[in-house]
């Protein structure tokens, strides 16, 4: 029987806030991160494997419960235990005012999934809690010598890193401002429906591509999802710029062990003319890089937002009140953005398990379109979800990666995954 854990409250990370009061229906705010292997999974196996990667990472027995100013979360002794994916990927986690942990794991053919409502870790956090889980199955199902890892304590794991490094100091006036951005059109698919295309490039024949741009691979995507919206505009539309949302990891700019989240934002705009050409866009983008990812802004946008947070004003309402606030302030902030690129980066484990995984992957609920990356050795892993019925954006991206020398291997799975296909992918 395992010991009764402490019922410490912690308080919600600044990233954490807007989800409970955002999420919904049409965007279960749940991501995934899955590991394709060689072989198929072995249900038992990844249990044992799950349990006791838990006993490193206990932050991730927690609840999220509500008070009477904030959400908070608090440890609990409820078992996770591994299942056949039976749902569509990012169904919802989070059920209003019933105790659930706030991760799952599951399995179907050859990939172990995991799936997190995003109040309880951001993509960092889950890759490391993924990578070890997987790193620990391959342990017991070969019989091969646990590796070591770097010790991450539970206070560590659970630290506020925002509340860490917020300063109030005198800050310069925000010079550039959001501006409403163009809205992809068409028809939206139905509350929770969402569809997704997987895609994987072979990542060294993508790095020969943006190194002779003089780009990173961000830069580059984010320059090609930018041109690729604009083709559907039509001219009147163009008044107004395509904007693209690029998560940031605070944690290579501030010094972090965090599993919690830990992650800021930047927006790239581009007001587009007829006659406008990648080079253009593409230089522009590595300029507003340039611009966006210094220590200084990157700190002055942290602080800006935890600025809310901490307002006294806005500390004394009640929880409802903050709620509709949120909600209010998510909508309004959505009208500034087109689309989001997330880059995770390069996944990387220990040698000795090269040899039984194939890849990594990872995509979102978004209630726009949303572009997710990361790689592995040769895999350049993205994915393209969508509460957009067509397909335009997707086709006109995949033609363009080709026309560049590209070969992209498609696996399109709809709004619900074909078990048939999956197993081929």
């Amino acid at each position: 029987m395992k010991p009764e854990l402490q019922k410490v409250r912690r308080k919600l990370d600044n990233a954490a806030l807007v989800f409970p009061a955002a999420t919904g229906k049409k965007d279960s705010r749940v991501f995934r991160i899955y590991c394709k292997l060689g072989e198929p999974v072995e249900p038992e196996i990844l249990q044992k494997a799950l349990e006791r990667i838990l006993q490193r990472y206990p932050m991730f027995q927690s609840v999220l419960k509500r008070g009477g100013f904030w959400f908070y979360l608090e440890k609990k002794n409820i078992q996770s235990v591994v299942k056949e994916e039976e749902n569509a990927p990012c169904s919802p986690i989070y059920k209003k005012r019933q105790e659930t942990l706030l991760f799952e794991i599951s399995y179907r053919g050859k990939r172990i999934n995991l799936e997190i409502f995003h109040v309880l870790t951001d993509g960092t956090g889950a890759i490391h809690f993924l990578s070890e889980l997987v790193a620990a199955y391959l342990d017991l199902k070969y019989g091969m010598e646990e590796q070591e890892y770097q010790k991450i304590s539970e206070k560590e794991q659970e630290e506020d890193s925002f509340s860490r490094y917020y300063t109030s100091a005198n800050r310069p006036k925000q010079v550039r401002k959001s501006t409403l951005a163009y809205q992809i059109g068409g028809n939206r698919l139905q509350q929770a429906d969402m569809r997704i295309t997987e895609c994987v490039v072979s990542a060294r024949q993508l790095l020969e591509k943006v190194r002779e741009k003089g780009v990173s691979i961000t830069i580059y995507m984010t320059a090609v999802l930018l041109l690729v919206i604009a083709a559907g505009m039509k001219a009147e539309e163009k008044k107004r710029p395509v904007v693209i949302m690029v998560p940031v990891n605070l944690r290579k700019y501030f010094d972090s062990n965090s599993m919690s989240n830990f992650f800021g934002w930047m927006e790239i705009e581009y007001y587009f003319k007829p006659d406008t050409t990648f080079e253009q866009v593409l230089a522009h983008v590595k300029k507003r890089f340039a611009e966006e990812l210094t220590k200084e802004q990157v700190a002055l946008r942290m602080n800006r937002l935890i600025d809310i947070e901490k307002n006294p004003m806005l500390r004394m309402f009640p929880l409802e009140l903050k709620n509709l606030g949120l909600r209010i302030g998510s909508w309004m902030g959505s009208r500034n953005v087109t689309a989001i690129f997330s880059n995770l980066g390069t996944v990387t484990m220990p040698e000795i398990y090269r040899q039984f995984i194939d890849r990594f992957g990872v995509m979102t609920s978004t209630d726009k379109l949303q572009i997710c990356a990361c790689s592995y050795y040769d895999r350049f892993y993205f994915s393209i979800t969508t509460k957009y019925a067509e397909t335009k954006v997707q086709e006109r991206l995949l033609a363009f990666l080709r026309q560049e020398g590209i070969q992209v291997r498609e696996m399109q799975h709809g709004m619900r995954q074909n078990k048939k296909e999956e197993e081929k992918s």
